[in-house]
């Protein structure tokens, strides 16, 4: 009977062993806490006023949905995070929410929820589903786009009587104009990211104006830098921009810029709308008005335009059914979008959402869009960021007088073989 009872006992332990692991493992996986909320993890790149963002965020998705919490991380997105979630993909750990730049997307689509059958994607034009699409699919709720250009000082401008150039050449005249009066002409900060940046901006009005498919005739070997005439003048225009800059842009980065921008120290920065929230911030009373970079053609000189923050899911997210909830707040509560574009200070996706902000530099954006609008993603999409970013350095190479223009160029089209395109 001893033996018999033991035998009870023994076999009872090892279910309790093993109901226990197996409510442990279920905990692990699932996220849930024990008060039945599950928490969803966000990887955020967006650096401006990232706690008023985080906390208003936070507060109309847990009303909404009060069994979700949210917990946010950021990382930079120039310098840390391509690297970030190539790390987070090898590793099978990517985050359930993913802020990811409009044309980033094809980098990362076999890791991505296909949203295409989600009721609240409908909230969306077609022209800005088929703007972020792959193959047809959605992976990304639209949230905000960015317009780059020239941010000018207003006062400056007035001041010494200059026009808006609409060529090239006017920008180089009204640069030279300015520098004969002791006015640094342009704010640059080639230590992060505006290099790269630039060369997209230089090679939509002067490059994909006229070839659209530019970027997928080079990768089928048809056009190159070395041969375009149109890329040269692309990396000749750094080089115009680099002699009328402040000193020392190389030891710049963004937030210097702004700084330096805010301190009227210059007249004119080649930036999108991400920046003036960092230079309002510094000198909120600075006029800032905005018009399209200029392009060698005036016909091309286009205002330029390119989806910015959008939300995406992982595909292999343990909370399907909850991150869909959560992008449904996103695609659907206009409360929150305008909330959210009025911090950042940028345009929203969403139809009807119109940011309050009351600056001159809105004025002028609206007013350009009248002159149509190029998109910028055109060039993100054939010619990825990380090949852009090391085009910039070997432009950086050529300005420091390490590399002739045409070994800049050449380098160019040697970095190809590295390159992962997602398009052909």
């Amino acid at each position: 009977m001893k033996k018999g009872f033991f035998k009870w006992v023994h076999l009872i332990m090892i279910i309790s062993i093993i109901g226990s692991l197996l409510v442990a493992c279920s905990s692990s996986s699932s996220g849930t806490s024990k008060d039945g909320k599950v928490t969803l993890k966000v990887l955020d790149w967006n650096n401006t006023n990232t706690k008023e963002t985080e906390k208003m965020i936070k507060e109309t998705v847990e009303k909404e949905l009060p069994n979700v919490k949210l917990e946010f991380e950021y990382i930079n997105w120039d310098t840390d995070f391509s690297s970030v979630m190539q790390t987070r993909i090898a590793g099978k750990q990517l985050p359930d929410i993913i802020m990811i730049k409009g044309g980033d997307h094809p980098k990362y689509t076999e890791h991505l929820m296909d949203l295409s059958t989600e009721e609240f994607m409908s909230e969306f034009p077609e022209d800005i589903r088929k703007a972020l699409q792959i193959d047809g699919k959605d992976y990304a709720v639209p949230y905000t786009s960015n317009f780059q250009g020239v941010f000018y000082n207003k006062r400056i401008f007035t001041e010494n009587n200059i026009e808006i150039p609409k060529t090239w050449d006017e920008l180089m005249a009204v640069a030279e104009t300015l520098k004969s009066k002791g006015i640094t002409p342009f704010t640059s900060h080639f230590k992060d990211y505006q290099i790269g940046n630039s060369f997209n901006q230089f090679a939509t009005i002067e490059v994909y104006s006229k070839n659209p498919t530019w970027g997928n005739d080079l990768q089928k070997g048809k056009v190159s830098f070395a041969t375009s005439p149109e890329f040269k003048t692309v990396f000749e225009h750094f080089e115009e921009i680099y002699k009328y800059s402040n000193k020392d842009p190389f030891g710049l980065d963004f937030t210097g810029a702004a700084e330096m921008f805010a301190k009227e120290e210059t007249a004119m920065w080649i930036i999108g709308t991400w920046s003036t929230a960092q230079v309002l911030k510094n000198n909120p009373n600075l006029e800032i008005g905005f018009f399209p970079t200029p392009a060698t053609d005036e016909k091309n000189t286009k205002i330029i335009m390119q989806p910015d923050h959008t939300f995406s899911a992982s595909a292999t997210t343990k909370h399907p059914k909850e991150v869909k909830q959560v992008l449904e707040v996103f695609a659907t509560n206009k409360d929150m979008a305008k909330k959210y574009i009025d911090i950042v200070q940028t345009e929203s996706l969403i139809p009807d959402v119109v940011s309050a902000v009351q600056a001159p530099y809105v004025e002028d954006i609206n007013n350009y869009k009248s002159i149509g609008a190029a998109d910028a993603n055109l060039g993100n999409v054939q010619i990825p960021w990380p090949y852009q970013e090391q085009s910039g350095n070997y432009i950086a190479e050529w300005l420091l007088g390490n590399k002739t223009l045409d070994k800049a160029l050449k380098a160019s089209d040697d970095f190809k073989s590295k390159v992962k395109f997602s398009t052909k």
